[in-house]
């Protein structure tokens, strides 16, 4: 089975965005167990505080962004915070998806952010969520 580390920057808007969208389709082929999420606690934390921003009050009500984060929880395969990760992007604080997706063994990691995406020869590699839906044969 295909194991993926998932940013925040695809999980909040898989709970917020339209039907078909990727992040949304992320989100429903993980509920259907198309593939492995990893989670680690500072991923779910990141999460949490997005969910808690005004944006997505405004579109989530609470009960709901509790269920759906509760959901990922469950459904992912959570490991422990990568310790003291090394350092491999501009912004060190992205770092620990690095790390997490290594030790995991992850085919990839799926993210909105640039520097993830930009970055050359990252192993695993970055790739959009859409990318990640074609590889799970989503779209």
């Amino acid at each position: 089975m295909t194991r993926l580390v998932v940013d925040a920057s695809i999980w909040l808007p898989a709970f917020t965005g339209p039907d078909g969208s990727p992040p949304v389709r992320l989100f429903e082929a993980l509920m259907d167990s198309t593939f492995e999420a990893v989670t680690c606690p500072l991923l779910l934390d990141e999460v949490r505080r997005g969910l808690a921003k005004p944006y997505f009050r405004d579109r989530l009500p609470a009960e709901d962004a509790d269920r759906l984060l509760r959901a990922l929880t469950r459904a992912s395969v959570q490991l422990r915070d990568p310790s003291s990760p090394p350092a491999v992007l501009r912004d060190p604080t992205d770092d620990y998806l690095v790390a997490l997706a290594t030790a995991a063994r992850a085919r990839a990691i799926v993210t909105g952010d640039k520097d993830l995406l930009d970055h050359q020869g990252l192993h695993p590699p970055a790739l959009t969520a859409r990318a990640a839906c074609e590889l799970l044969s989503l779209l």
